[in-house]
Formats: structure tokens, C-alpha cells, sequence
């Protein structure tokens, strides 16, 4: 009785000690500063995919970490998912709302979605109404898709719709 008590009493210890690391078993700051500096060299080699879900792992871990809602904020801007790019510069502005730069950014990004559907929109548009010239309509919305293209840098852009006679 006395040697399983004693082996009890060994091997309760590693249990506690295994237990309790896998209860305590969260990112650390080593590993989140790892998925950071790999978040980091991903994007500037242009795997954004790879970023993407790194900057996810950290701000699921981290939801208040400002920089990686940044970053995802760019990451999803430049595989054209504006919604998500969207959220994740809204998320990063209300941590930390005095960076211009993302309030430019979230700019931008209402400025690629709104050229968007300008220019999906524009299929639907008569070019010439019945006297032989655009509408009122027609040219107001074509200057519209060319300042957004002046706008977005372009340069000459023009829909060629629009008629000052």
C-alpha cells in the first residue's frame, strides 16, 4: 500500500504540472511576436494569404491590436474585398482613431467601391437620348466616373460621354 501511495505521489506532480500547461496552453508573446515578424516578411513578399491568416491568428488572440487590423485592413484592399477591408479599418480607427493615413486608406477604399459601381452602372445607361445627345443623367454621371478616375490617378481617364453643347 505504501508503494502506490509513494508512486501516487510521484507521478501526481507531472500530471499537475502537464495538466496545467495545457490548461495555460495560450499564444505567448514570443509566439505572437513570431506570427507578427512572419505576418511582416509575408506581405512585403506579396504572399497575402499567408498574412492574412497570421494577422487573423493575431487579433483573434489580441482583438484590440490596432497594427494588425491595419494590416488586414490593406491586405483585404488589395485582393478587392472592400467590405472586409472596410471593417478591419473601421475596427483599427476605433483603437486608435489619430492615424490619418487609415482614415485615408477607408477613403480610398469608399472611393475603389464607389468607381465600381459607376462603372458596372454605367452599362445601363442610354448613351443618347432621342434628339441625338446624352442626357443631363448621362453627362452628370459621366463626369462623376471621371473625376473618381482623376480622383484614383489615372491618368487621361475619360468615359467620353460627356458634351458641353
Amino acid at each position: 500500500m505504501k508503494i502506490v501511495k509513494l508512486c501516487v505521489l510521484a507521478v501526481l506532480p507531472s500530471v499537475v504540472i502537464g495538466s496545467g500547461c495545457a490548461a495555460t496552453e495560450k499564444t505567448t508573446f514570443n509566439t505572437l511576436e513570431q506570427q507578427r515578424a512572419i505576418a511582416s516578411k509575408s506581405y512585403q513578399q506579396g504572399d497575402l494569404h499567408v498574412a492574412e491568416g497570421y494577422l487573423q491568428r493575431i487579433v483573434s488572440s489580441l482583438p484590440k491590436d490596432s497594427a494588425s487590423w491595419c494590416k488586414l485592413g490593406h491586405i483585404n484592399y488589395r485582393l478587392n474585398r472592400y467590405s472586409a477591408a472596410t471593417n478591419a479599418y473601421e475596427r483599427c480607427l476605433s483603437l486608435t482613431p489619430e492615424l490619418p493615413e487609415i482614415w485615408h486608406n477607408l477613403a480610398a477604399v469608399k472611393l475603389r467601391e464607389a468607381t465600381e459601381f459607376l462603372l458596372t452602372g454605367r452599362a445601363y445607361i442610354p448613351e443618347l437620348n432621342e434628339a441625338g445627345s446624352a442626357s443631363s443623367f448621362a453627362v452628370n454621371y459621366t463626369r462623376l466616373l471621371n473625376e473618381l478616375g482623376r480622383l484614383h490617378g489615372v491618368a487621361g481617364y475619360s468615359t467620353e460621354m460627356i458634351s458641353d453643347d
